[in-house]
Formats: structure tokens, C-alpha cells, sequence
């Protein structure tokens, strides 16, 4: 019995050790430690919910929805000096037609802003966002981008319009709307960061957009009761 047992653990945990290795040679793997973005969630992200991406390999890319121009960053790859990524979004950011496009919203998947006490190693929230916040929020105040949306942690939440740690008019207000995972990430820190406005752990829920040529409109509405939990404004 202990020895089939013993079979059993070691066959688990060849099953996962290259069923990873099999998914980072047939997606990607991660720019970071683990496997936050090559596992279960990896799958559906590349077979069902396909992007505009001028290539598969390539998860960085931007476009027009209205009067909306959207920019998609990969947090999973090198965004440091140098790197194509980082090249790419100075050059796209900078040739959006503000005429056509007033809005531009910024978004990836691991926060620049987030209020969590993940702080140990590479790959944890806080060395990640200090790391976005050194070489990509620059490019947020240089082109004057007016929404970031994040997630990887599973709660809702919105800073001031931001720069560099400060709340700073006509920044960059930054929401992280991981509700889905809600009850996930109960890792707030002991004292609330100056810069966040709000946030909640408690409940799943889905956000909505509404813009005009001078206002953008965002609704955080709780799922259980479809009431609007935190709701906020824009103006150009």
C-alpha cells in the first residue's frame, strides 16, 4: 500500500513537471519564475480568446474599439531597456491618432499599482509592479494614457490617478479587476497604500466602460445582486 502510494506521488508529479515543460514549448513560458501564465489559463488564452496580434509568439498589440484606442502589454515577457517589447509600445503609443482615438487605455495582466503583501521573490507582486513602474509608467505619462487595467491578484482596485507613487492630476488612474478569483487574494497590506481609493476582496463581480468624447464612465458591478459596487469618472 505505501509503496503504490509512493508510485502514485512520484507519477503526479512527473504529469505535472512536463505537462509545464509541454505547455511552455507549445504557448510560452513565463519572463518570471513558475508558470502564472503557461498553465490551465495559458490553454483557453491562446485557443479561444484570440487577440489581434500581429504574431503568435508576439502577446504585445494595440487597437481601435470607438473612440478607444487599447494597448495590450505582456507582463510575461522582458519589458526593460532594450527589449523589443518595450520598443514596441514607445513606437505605438506615440503614432496614436488622439484625434480619432481621445481615450487610451492601457492594460496587462501583473498590476503596476497593487496593494498586496506578495513581496518575496522574482515573480511576486510587489518586485513586478516596482519593476512596471521603472520602465513602462514613463511611457503611460509620456503619451498621457488615462486607464490602466490589470489583474493576477483576485480583488478590485482603483488608485488616484498616479505617477510615480503620488496622486497626481491628470495621471494615470490604474484598476486592477481580478473579482473573478474573488476570496484568492486575501493579501492586503496592514496599511493602505496613500494612492488607492478603493478596493474589495469579498465579491465576484465584472466591470463595464462607457465613453463619450469627453467623458469615460466605469461601473464595478457586484455579481451576486448586480448592484453597482464602486462606480468612477473620467474627463478630458
Amino acid at each position: 500500500m505505501v509503496i503504490m502510494r509512493v508510485i502514485v506521488l512520484i507519477l503526479r508529479k512527473l504529469v505535472v513537471t512536463y505537462s509545464r515543460k509541454l505547455l511552455s514549448v507549445f504557448f510560452f513560458s513565463s519572463y518570471y519564475d513558475g508558470n502564472d501564465s503557461g498553465g490551465e489559463c495559458g490553454v483557453p488564452y491562446e485557443r479561444r480568446f484570440i487577440m489581434p496580434r500581429p504574431e503568435t509568439a508576439k502577446h504585445w498589440y494595440g487597437f481601435d474599439y470607438g473612440n478607444v484606442h487599447v494597448i495590450m502589454m505582456s507582463t510575461e515577457h522582458d519589458f526593460t531597456p532594450d527589449s523589443e517589447q518595450l520598443h514596441f509600445l514607445d513606437n505605438h503609443l506615440q503614432n496614436v491618432n488622439r484625434e480619432k482615438t481621445p481615450w487610451l487605455i492601457f492594460a496587462g495582466h501583473r498590476p503596476m499599482y497593487i496593494d498586496s503583501t506578495s513581496s518575496e521573490g522574482r515573480s511576486a507582486d510587489q518586485p513586478v509592479a516596482s519593476l512596471l513602474r521603472q520602465h513602462v509608467e514613463p511611457l503611460l505619462k509620456k503619451y498621457s494614457a488615462n486607464l490602466a487595467i490589470w489583474g493576477h491578484n483576485h480583488s478590485y482596485q482603483r488608485t488616484c490617478p498616479v505617477y510615480n507613487e503620488t496622486c497626481t492630476a491628470g495621471a494615470t488612474t490604474h484598476v486592477v479587476i481580478g473579482m473573478g478569483g474573488a476570496h484568492h487574494s486575501n493579501n492586503a497590506m496592514p496599511e493602505t497604500p496613500s494612492w488607492l481609493e478603493f478596493q474589495d476582496r469579498q465579491f465576484w463581480g465584472y466591470s463595464s466602460i462607457k465613453t463619450t468624447k469627453s467623458k469615460l464612465e466605469f461601473w464595478y458591478i457586484r455579481d451576486t445582486d448586480g448592484v453597482v459596487y464602486d462606480y468612477f469618472t473620467l474627463e478630458l
